[in-house]
């Protein structure tokens, strides 16, 4: 996959730790089969706890079959409609993970805090970055710093499609058995994303 350069060009970032990302009422982090085991471990593998910390976000059922098929996590067929795992965010709009100033899962946070303010596309054979939406309204941290390198930006992309991709190799399957009359609950589909995050683990 190629590096659209012109998409690259003068990207400087900062992060400035304002936690802007952390309470946004607009941003949900969603969550990758190995975001999912990576807090599974924070939570001392108690399933339980890590289902305390974990919102289903229910996809509306009007958005249009071509608005589903640009979203980067696939959604989960599960007993209650289709759900995508996601960080809980709190009345006050905090992330649960989120104790000001800081994150207190920073070092195991998601793919998507990982990546912010960045955010990548593809384009044929193309990988595009651009910055997430509204976050140059947002981040503070845009702008500043020194330019981030072409070699850094490939290597989240690299590891971002790798990822969301695995993933969603899994979801395929999950929502396979579903449409054959087997659909999980949506705490099972989430053991078996945990799972397989464990699995690729011990693998390495």
């Amino acid at each position: 996959m190629r590096i659209n350069l012109i998409s690259l060009r003068e990207k400087r970032f900062k992060c400035q730790q304002s936690g802007n990302c952390c309470c946004d009422p607009n941003i949900i982090v969603t969550l990758t089969y190995r975001d999912l085991f990576q807090l599974f471990i924070t939570q001392e593998r108690d399933f339980r706890l890590l289902l305390q910390k974990i919102s289903f976000y229910t996809l509306d059922s009007r958005l249009s079959s071509q608005v589903q098929k640009q979203m980067v996590l696939n959604p989960i067929q599960t007993t209650k409609g289709k759900v995508i795992p996601g960080l809980k965010k709190l009345s006050n709009n905090f992330c649960i993970f989120f104790k000001p100033p800081n994150c207190v899962i920073y070092s195991s946070r998601p793919l998507a805090c990982r990546n912010y303010p960045l955010a990548f596309i593809k384009e044929r054979k193309e990988m595009i970055s651009i910055w997430a939406k509204d976050s140059q309204e947002s981040c503070p941290g845009i702008g500043k710093g020194t330019i981030l390198s072409t070699m850094y930006i490939k290597r989240l992309g690299k590891q971002f499609f790798k990822e969301t991709e695995e993933h969603n190799k899994v979801v395929k399957e999950l929502n396979i058995e579903a449409s054959q009359g087997r659909p999980l609950a949506a705490r099972e589909a989430l053991w078996v994303l945990v799972t397989y995050g464990e699995s690729k683990q011990s693998q390495k």
